[in-house]
């Protein structure tokens, strides 16, 4: 089976307890420029994003597409899904996350939104690419499909997350939309997962482009990007620990106002760079094997 070309929708899904970032809104964007680079109708692009100041979301949203779209809310999702129409859901989750699922104004929990899904009415797949942190407390529940009472099979749900029982990295990145070229704090995975879809790599060789492959092609991109940024956070931050010894030093020499504010400052610049050196990011796959067989194209 083929999800682009299919009776497939694509959910950009962005969730916030109050304003989203911006950051995370241009996530959006990219992945819709993707999306049509893909083939994707935005007839079949469904857009949910959280946020008071509707009418710059909307404004960061053009930056990737020139279609005319709607733009709806996260708590829509799951009302939309009562009433579906596609076999297939594919869902790419940008934004935050926590102990308690996906950060909104009343979290999404896993069973939540696995509960949805199974009973979406005639759906019969979903994909769902978890780009927040702490994707790993959707692992380890019930995705597979199973018989119901009725005698029919729920559907089949496959979770790709960014990470596990961590937070999810995003990393400075430049790249051509519309208007030429955005940089940004990107969700990472997510980077890859959209670029792969615009430009498929048939990462196992068995000559399909499968989800499977998205989620390999991802994962190893993303390690590289997190390497890279690890390394250069670790020599910047020797400069850093020198600047904040120095400061440490000059404010117990002489602690006054001043002294204090750059003992403070310094000390937060260099636990800020530090902190990154233990951030483990490091992706997982939920029901892998159905992952195998659903082409991407």
């Amino acid at each position: 089976m083929s999800l682009i070309g299919g009776s497939t929708k694509w959910v950009l899904f962005l969730a916030a307890q109050t304003e989203p970032e911006s950051r995370h809104v241009t996530d959006v964007a990219y992945g819709i420029l993707c999306l049509e680079k893909a083939g994707v109708s935005i007839r079949d692009i469904a857009i949910y994003i959280d946020g008071s100041d509707r009418a710059s979301i909307e404004n960061f949203l053009r930056s990737g597409t020139a279609s005319k779209f709607d733009l709806r809310e996260s708590k829509d999702f799951f009302a939309d899904q009562k009433n579906n129409t596609h076999e297939n859901v594919v869902m790419f989750v940008t934004g935050h996350g926590g102990p308690r699922g996906i950060d909104a104004a009343t979290p999404v929990t896993p069973h939540v939104l696995l509960n949805c899904l199974k009973s979406s009415p005639g759906l019969k797949h979903a994909v769902v690419y978890l780009g927040q942190c702490y994707a790993g407390i959707f692992n380890y529940i019930g995705a597979g499909s199973k018989k119901k009472d009725d005698g029919e099979a729920d559907p089949e749900i496959i979770f790709l997350g960014a990470t596990n029982l961590h937070e999810s990295l995003s990393l400075h990145t430049t790249e051509d939309f519309l208007n030429g070229p955005v940089s940004w704090l990107a969700n990472i995975f997510l980077l890859f997962s959209f670029k792969w879809l615009s430009s498929p790599v048939d990462i196992d060789g068995d000559g399909r482009f499968t989800i499977m492959d998205s989620y390999k092609y991802a994962g190893v991109c993303s390690n590289g990007a997190n390497k890279e940024m690890k390394t250069s956070a670790l020599v910047h931050s020797s400069d850093l620990q020198a600047k904040f010894v120095s400061a440490k030093n000059a404010y117990e020499l002489d602690q006054n106002p001043a002294t204090e504010l750059a003992f403070q400052a310094a000390y937060t610049n260099y636990s800020m760079k530090a902190s990154l050196l233990y951030v483990h990011q490091e992706c997982w796959i939920l029901n892998a094997i159905p992952s195998q067989r659903i082409e991407a194209v």
